[in-house]
């Protein structure tokens, strides 16, 4: 690989990302979007499975190293989220007589504004440790990098 293939790549997994937010973001908003659309586990998405597929060859970086984590909090953020939004729903009779499902969906939907904002600070972090590969990679001689992307992980 390359390096501006790499930066390519990179450039990529963000706008991934980015859209991955947003639809995240559309969903707790009620704009009606698959579920399945967009994906919980942090390996399924466009941007973990680059991650954790082409983007392995630049692992020795630290600041690779460092999206891991922010990466997989983002997604266990997401998932109180989905599961807020499309939890199994009460079945307990004194809900079915004493609650409305309009004013259920209501309070889960509230619930899962009210996390929103950890993830949109958590999406924050891993494009600002995106944007710190990016000026690694950009640093780096032609040669460096590909000393890099040949060495065994």
């Amino acid at each position: 690989m390359k390096k501006s293939d790499a930066l390519e790549m990179l450039s990529q997994a963000r706008s991934a990302h980015l859209q991955w937010r947003a639809r995240a973001q559309a969903l707790v908003a009620g704009v009606p979007i698959e579920k399945d659309a967009i994906p919980v586990v942090y390996t399924d998405c466009k941007f973990g499975q680059w991650y954790y597929g082409a983007g392995r060859s630049l692992s020795k970086l630290a600041s690779f190293k460092a999206i891991d984590e922010p990466h997989q909090n983002l997604h266990l953020i997401y998932m109180k989220i989905f599961k807020e939004l499309f939890g199994e729903p009460e079945k307990s009779m004194l809900a079915k007589l004493f609650g409305s499902a309009k004013r259920r969906q209501a309070e889960h939907t509230k619930t899962a504004e009210a996390i929103l904002p950890q993830l949109v600070a958590i999406s924050q972090t891993l494009l600002e440790a995106l944007e710190v590969l990016d000026k690694d990679i950009r640093r780096m001689s032609d040669t460096e990098f590909a000393e890099l992307v040949a060495a065994p992980a």
